[in-house]
């Protein structure tokens, strides 16, 4: 009699032990739950993948690095992003000039909402531009600025080394003031069989490659410089590409901005 007390005691006390563990496991576990809850809730409230805003930045797969985050935030931010065409006469003007056919191409592809592109365009040569104009550029710069430097217009004006230093002084002014804005070099349009001028834009291109500014070489897709046939791609005067000549510099600008698969 006395041993099968003992044995229950024994069992009472195990069944205690049990019992007790069994409570307080569950206690920590309850106690857990609400710890691991906000991580569950931040994985559901994470913004899904944004299929539009994709697709457009992969338009701008060619652009620099610094354009394409320069659009992504405007796209995160909801606001326009600028384009600034500048340059010198040779950018035309009205419904058949290069930039109105790439602007008119680029709110096709982006949405009109999303870009905007302007054109400032003067007749003077680069020296004129920085001592008198300099001031129309620096009240908005935009967000990419496409910058054919007044090459033509240098030549035979300005030394190819103050023309140089012309565009980085403009550039240098433009980033003082808006650090943002990025810079895309271009020449302007090409002439048939001449003989110094090619020789300033190639300064021009090494100036570019040798700074790593983007540069655009559109002269690729012109004839070559001593082809008869390059004279149908320019005004009588060339001091601007005729329609045809537009449309095959437009053409190139147009493939470079609006990258496709």
């Amino acid at each position: 009699m006395k041993a099968l007390l003992t044995f229950l005691l024994a069992a009472c006390c195990v069944f205690i032990l049990i019992a007790g563990n069994f409570h307080w496991q569950k206690k920590i576990t309850g106690s857990a739950a609400p710890e691991s809850a906000p991580a569950v809730e931040n994985i559901e409230s994470a913004d899904p993948a944004n299929p539009e805003k994709e697709r457009l930045l992969s338009l701008a797969a060619n652009w620099p690095e610094s354009s394409r985050k320069q659009l992504e935030k405007a796209l995160d931010e909801q606001r326009v992003y600028t384009i600034t065409i500048l340059g010198s006469k040779s950018l035309g003007e009205g419904s058949d000039s290069w930039p109105e056919l790439l602007k008119t191409e680029i709110q096709s592809a982006f949405g009109q909402d999303l870009i905007e592109t302007k054109t400032l365009s003067y007749d003077m040569t680069s020296s004129q531009f920085v001592n008198q104009k300099m001031g129309d550029l620096l009240k908005n710069p935009g967000d990419l600025i496409l910058f054919e430097p007044f090459t033509l217009n240098d030549n035979g004006e300005v030394e190819t080394k103050d023309s140089l230093e012309n565009i980085a002084f403009v550039m240098d002014e433009v980033k003082s003031k808006h650090p943002d804005s990025t810079f895309i070099l271009q020449p302007s349009h090409p002439l048939y069989n001449s003989i110094y001028y090619p020789k300033d834009v190639e300064e021009l291109k090494e100036y570019s490659e040798g700074n790593s500014i983007p540069y655009l070489d559109h002269w690729t897709a012109w004839p070559e410089l001593d082809d008869p046939e390059m004279k149908e791609f320019l005004a009588r005067d060339n001091s601007q590409p005729s329609k045809k000549g537009h449309r095959v510099w437009a053409d190139f600008l147009i493939d470079y901005f609006i990258h496709q698969e």
